[in-house]
């Protein structure tokens, strides 16, 4: 017998957030799009994973304490006794800031915003501050709008724009609802074209593609601001929207034009034809991939973008703007619990080395949502740092190699088998997500085990009490105005179309970029099978370690499609991986997938603007094997 189909949308880390009509079907999950969401037109290979998901043999289903080498099955009040005990030693002894959270966006439903009332209750605790994500871009982009927070142009405007520049993005991959409007688009008679570091999949569809350095955006984005000013080309009343017009003009007019084109490995040539397109295909929007701001000067990457935008009439039309992202969670609601003030952060990326120093030292640590081990930057610092800890605690689905660090893990729920809300960074959807099965075994969701542990510890917190608050605030919330059963729509204010907007312009550029000798610099780039590190029922064939390599660098060293090659990174790490050759690379990048086991041993826990992560900051040497 077949139950009725209900409401859900897709939690993965993904612009997307696809929005679903669920049901169960003689004990198997259905999906299919919700035609409700006109921005989701069908399900990608990753969500339809879930179908199988739910019922994979590999999922935990137990509470699971380490003894030893081994793993042992407890009951959840034992898992809960003994994580009280280990939380209230280490409250009585150093105090809250000994209890530290490392939660990211492995899930990205609003009840995971409710988790820091556990910690207000508890009187305090340690967290990480940015994300492995966009924080350096984004910090770059809140300040070019002023505090405005990140640009963001609605898809229906960008299917009626005249061009569009993706820089480095994607989209087919990791935006991949994107499709219908671009489509649109060149129906409407515009065009797409992409500045990337190689062929990707988007740029091979692109009806123009350019090679750009890894890391020299900022510097196209700045030849061509000057240009458009020099030819008088800029849009009329862009210095009445800046702040300091001035400042910028000063900068760009001093910028050394061949400098520019040599950080952006460019040649004056093909920097004339791209901004030949520009001026041709007014309007164009400009779309900055995550990939572009995952450097050490990630921000100014996307603050110049950002000012070409402007240049180029972004004021006038938004469909000339930078369209970046926007917050998925802007309509959780505010002030429904009192945030803590006695917080201590460390660096998204850098908490390893803080958390080994610490003063308090972090005696318990707990994990949700989040895969340190397998997605952050030097896999190796987190193993010790995580080795240090007296009492690990990690919320999964998997047995990742995260939990496999830790010495309590704790079976999480599935969103079908949640009731939750949602909302999406690449669209204007809000979901109330339905109860589509009923938990396996004995897993819960995030609240539910939060709210257990408050109970446990006695703390002053009805996290119940507070999730079906949540539900009442945003459900009465009058900006939203529902478009089908449990799905909403809000009317989102868009940056660009704004006239109190302003906007702050770059006044510095980046230092030129410097590759140790003999190194390539390896750039991590996103699978259209899995997110993130998310990849433990991906197909197998994705898992593969490869490194993409350039032509002419595999003929000096006599390296062929296949052959097993070491990579040995500048931070003394190496990795056995398998070559290929990618004849669109330059002569210094390699690329690899990301979320590869071990392949963030290659990589270093740097500090970035935003407190965010500099994954293309990876320099490595390959030898044949």
């Amino acid at each position: 017998m077949n139950s009725e189909w209900k409401t859900t949308a897709c939690p993965y880390d993904c612009p997307c957030a696809c929005s679903m009509l669920a049901r169960v079907n003689g004990g198997n999950i259905e999906l299919r799009v919700n035609p409700a969401n006109k921005q989701c037109s069908f399900i990608c290979a990753k969500g339809r994973r879930f179908i199988k998901r739910i019922n994979d043999p590999r999922r935990l289903l137990h509470p699971l304490m380490r003894r030893g080498a081994d793993w042992v099955k407890i009951s959840w009040d034992e898992a809960l006794g003994l994580w009280a005990e280990k939380i209230s030693a280490a409250v009585k002894d150093c105090g809250p800031l000994s209890v530290m959270s490392f939660a990211s966006a492995g899930s990205m439903t609003f009840s995971k915003q409710l988790i820091p009332a556990f910690y207000a209750a508890l009187g305090g605790f340690t967290k990480t501050k940015g994300t492995l994500c966009s924080s350096i871009g984004s910090a770059g982009l809140k300040e070019s709008t002023c505090g405005f927070g990140v640009p963001y142009v609605p898809l229906e405007d960008i299917s009626t724009a005249r061009g569009l520049l993706f820089w480095g993005r994607n989209s087919r991959h990791t935006q991949p609802q994107m499709a219908p409007g671009l489509a649109a688009l060149r129906r409407g008679g515009g065009e797409t074209a992409c500045v990337e570091v190689r062929l990707s999949a988007t740029a091979a569809q692109s009806d123009r593609f350019w090679r750009i350095s890894p890391g020299g955006d900022w510097a196209l984005a700045a030849w061509l601001c000057r240009r458009l000013v020099d030819d008088k080309r800029d849009c009329r009343g862009w210095r009445a929207r800046a702040v300091n017009h001035g400042e910028f003009l000063r900068v760009l007019h001093n910028a050394d034009m061949e400098r520019l084109l040599a950080q952006a490995g460019l040649s004056e040539e093909t920097a004339e034809e791209i901004y030949r397109w520009l001026l041709s295909h007014y309007p164009v929007v400009h779309i900055p991939a995550y990939g572009a701001q995952r450097y050490l000067h990630g921000d100014m990457q996307f603050r110049w973008i950002f000012a070409l935008a402007v240049l180029c009439g972004g004021f006038e039309d938004a469909r000339a703007g930078l369209s970046f992202s926007k917050d998925e969670g802007a309509l959780f609601p505010e002030g429904i619990f009192e945030e803590s003030s006695n917080i201590r952060r460390f660096g998204v990326t850098t908490w390893p080395a803080e958390l080994l120093k610490a003063e308090p030292p972090v005696r318990v640590l707990n994990i949700l949502c989040a895969n340190p081990a397998q997605q952050s930057p030097d896999s190796r610092l987190i193993e010790e740092a995580l080795a240090a800890v007296d009492f690990k605690v990690c919320s999964e689905v998997f047995m990742t190699r995260t939990a496999e660090l830790c010495d309590l893990v704790l079976p999480a729920s599935i969103f079908l088998e949640e009731e939750d809300w949602i909302g999406g960074y690449g669209h204007s959807y809000i979901s109330r997500n339905e109860r589509v099965a009923a938990p396996r075994g004995e897993c819960r969701s995030d609240w539910e085990t939060y709210g257990a542990l408050a109970e446990r510890l006695g703390l002053d917190l009805d996290m119940r009490g507070l999730f079906s608050q949540m539900g009442r605030m945003i459900s009465v919330d009058a900006r939203l105005r529902e478009v089908s059963r449990n799905l909403y729509l809000w009317d989102e204010p868009c940056y660009w179309k704004l006239s109190a907007s302003r906007a702050r312009l770059p006044e510095t550029t980046p230092l030129p970029l410097k590759i140790p000798a003999g190194h390539l610099r390896l750039v991590t780039v996103h699978s259209e099978l899995y997110i993130n590190g998310q990849n433990i029922d991906a197909p197998a064939s994705c898992m593969e370690p490869i490194v993409n390599l350039p032509e002419r660098f595999c003929l000096e060293r006599k390296i062929a499609d296949g052959d097993r090659v070491r990579i040995l990174s500048a931070n003394g790490a190496e990795l056995t991986m398998r070559a290929a050759i990618d004849r669109s690379l330059g002569e210094d990048t390699a690329w690899a997938m990301q979320g590869l086991p071990g392949l963030n041993r290659l990589t270093s826990a740097y500090e970035a603007p935003g407190r965010g992560a500099p994954y293309a900051e990876c320099f490595i040497t390959v030898e044949k094997m």
